[in-house]
């Protein structure tokens, strides 16, 4: 039972991980576009978009979290940022989008391998 409580925390703070993970690629996003004002709002905004993209392609697609937070950051990043180029928003949305992911689920099946 300790090790559930464990591993549902450990859980918890992954999610937290990843949402953070989005939101500094959303404002590292943001500064190599050369945007200066309103940086930590508009990553905040696009970091949100992103996680719930992500979260419901997981729960409905189950490996649709990439594309579907994919796709949640272009529209979210064209919408806030609408000068920059098509692909670039893709590659920069699926790049953080993967990235995050694979942290987070690297720490958790490390998580898992120390109680194990």
């Amino acid at each position: 039972m300790f090790y559930r409580v464990i591993i549902f925390v450990i859980g918890l703070a992954l999610v937290g991980l990843t949402f953070a993970l989005m939101w500094a690629g959303a404002g590292f996003f943001l500064d190599r576009m050369g945007e200066k004002e309103r940086v930590f709002e508009r990553a905040r905004l696009i970091a949100i978009w992103t996680f719930a993209g992500f979260g419901i392609g997981l729960l409905f697609m189950g490996l649709g979290g990439p594309v579907l937070g994919t796709v949640a950051f272009y529209r979210s990043a064209r919408a806030t940022v609408p000068h920059i180029s098509e692909a670039r928003v893709l590659l920069w949305g699926f790049s953080v989008v993967l990235l995050s992911t694979l942290v987070a689920g690297g720490l958790l099946f490390g998580g898992l391998a120390l109680v194990a």
